[in-house]
């Protein structure tokens, strides 16, 4: 039995966030993962296999451990996680190292591998009770208060306003007194407005912070939209920065090899050097020349030539 491999990397592939990750997870798994963080501890994943894959490995996936908050465990499901792989000729590897140490970047992206992968393999073909697979055991390390706010899956408790809603007649009794001057003017339509008030005024302060909680609930949840999304462009720029001195590298090693003595009269070596040093349409190198047979540019610096068909500009060894 083999598994269907999927390539997926950060920047060619749409990332689903990170509440859309935990709640897939904690849908699926009737887990409490609070943060992507938390998937350090490789246990989902052991799960997940199980899942996709029952019996794949046989009695070695009893061996992972559900619930814990030590590094040498999370590499034993880590280690369980690769049996997976190998028993079913998985192709990815897994950054075992990384993803132990529980930062937020090598997680997610890992995770978002996951999701697809999963996505390629699981059919469904069983019923699968992930509580009674780890015998009840709880997984994630949510279940307190501040961890599950934080998570950004569940609501803020209804209780949070009540406080408000209470205290609110109280302003209304201060007024009253305020205002006893102003009776001898009004002495019959003073009490007739402030006492039917008391009622009627409770129930438009219950629904203006009503409204205005609502309302700050929403903009919570768009401003951690947009960090997500922030996130998720920071992880793509990274990625294609990387990828950029990569190739730069490369680049600049072809260059170096070219330029040594014993290859820099090869003619395959002067036709390399040609498109190292090609520069897009529009841009022209100066080619006004001095009496020394040097270019200036428009400003009057003198640049040099290496001999290779590089231009060197005040001395530099080498311009880009």
């Amino acid at each position: 039995m083999a598994a269907v491999n999927v390539y997926h990397t950060s920047v060619t592939t749409d990332n689903l966030s990170r509440n859309d990750i935990l709640q897939w997870i904690n849908t699926a798994l009737e887990a409490n993962f609070t943060k992507v963080e938390d998937l350090c501890s490789g246990s989902a994943y052991c799960q997940f296999m199980e899942m996709m894959f029952p019996g794949a490995i046989g009695s070695r996936s009893k061996r992972v451990k559900w619930c814990t908050k030590l590094e040498h465990e999370y590499i034993n499901n880590f280690k369980v996680l690769q049996e997976y792989f190998k028993a079913l000729a998985v192709d990815k590897i897994v950054p075992v190292e990384k993803l132990v140490k529980g930062k937020f970047q090598d997680n997610f992206e890992f995770v978002q591998w996951f999701k697809k992968f999963f996505d390629a393999n699981y059919t469904a073909a069983h019923d699968y009770d992930p509580v009674a697979a780890r015998d009840g055991q709880p997984l994630g390390s949510g279940g307190g208060k501040g961890t599950t706010a934080s998570s950004g899956i569940r609501a803020p408790p209804a209780s949070r306003p009540a406080p408000v809603v209470r205290a609110a007649p109280a302003p209304t009794r201060a007024p009253i007194a305020a205002t006893k001057p102003m009776q001898q003017h009004q002495p019959k339509i003073s009490p007739s407005v402030n006492r039917p008030g008391g009622g009627s005024s409770g129930h438009h302060i219950d629904s203006h912070h009503g409204s205005h909680s609502q309302d700050n609930l929403r903009l919570q949840q768009e401003i951690d939209n947009l960090q997500e999304i922030i996130q998720q462009h920071a992880a793509q720029i990274a990625g294609l920065e990387k990828e950029r001195d990569f190739y730069y590298q490369k680049l600049r090693d072809v260059e170096v090899i070219c330029q040594e003595p014993e290859c820099d009269s090869l003619p395959q070596t002067q036709r390399i050097l040609e498109i190292l040093y090609a520069t897009e349409e529009g841009f022209a190198q100066p080619d006004q020349e001095n009496g020394n047979g040097e270019a200036e540019d428009a400003n009057g610096i003198t640049i040099g030539s290496n001999g290779n068909g590089s231009a060197l500009v005040g001395g530099e060894e080498d311009t880009y």
